[in-house]
């Protein structure tokens, strides 16, 4: 095993001996760190990057403090821990970016045509003024919900309601909805 001061002399000596001690000594080590936290996201390359990244950074951080850590071991633990999460989040997102593009990919292509359209249109004028006829609070309760993207906290706050009388009148205006729009045989 490689001791802590042979990898400062070596550094002292040459950058590429004391990255090549350095590497030696805890190659394994940061490479299981990595791997444990990105295990099942991350591919091989991605892994050697942030080894390599983890080495880089680790000895940028050294030679700012003259090597006059106690543990180089400590200091390596807590940048590849670092350096694993932020590829973790990197690849969390890319996963998540590409599962949407996926999905999207899938959904049916519908045509739009001048009938299709005035349908539509028919429909949405129909929802719009049975939403009006529910009255207040449950017509603005659904419409701050539904089309303008509020949450139920959020509207909460405008008619000073709280979030579960807000909640249940937007349950029982739905409910109320789904019946007359049933019955016109609209949706």
């Amino acid at each position: 095993m490689i001791s802590d001061k042979e990898i400062v002399a070596a550094f002292q000596v040459s950058d590429n001996e004391g990255y090549r001690k350095l590497i030696d000594a805890y190659g394994n080590y940061v490479y299981t760190i990595i791997t444990d936290k990105v295990r099942g996201l991350a591919n091989e390359q991605d892994k050697e990057e942030c080894v390599a990244d983890v080495f880089m950074e680790t000895v940028k951080e050294c030679k700012s403090h003259d090597f006059t850590m106690d543990s180089l071991k400590a200091v390596i633990a807590v940048v590849s821990k670092r350096r694993s999460v932020n590829l973790l989040k990197k690849l969390s997102a890319r996963k998540l970016q590409n599962d949407y593009l996926d999905e999207i990919a899938e959904e049916p292509v519908y045509s739009e045509t001048p009938e299709t359209l005035s349908v539509s249109k028919s429909e949405k004028e129909t929802l719009w003024n049975e939403v009006l006829n529910l009255g207040k609070p449950d017509s603005d309760i659904i419409t701050l919900q539904f089309f303008y993207g509020k949450t139920v906290a959020e509207i909460a706050k405008t008619p000073k309601m709280t979030t579960s009388a807000v909640n249940k009148r937007s349950q029982r205006a739905r409910e109320k909805l789904g019946k007359i729009l049933t019955l016109k045989e609209v949706f």
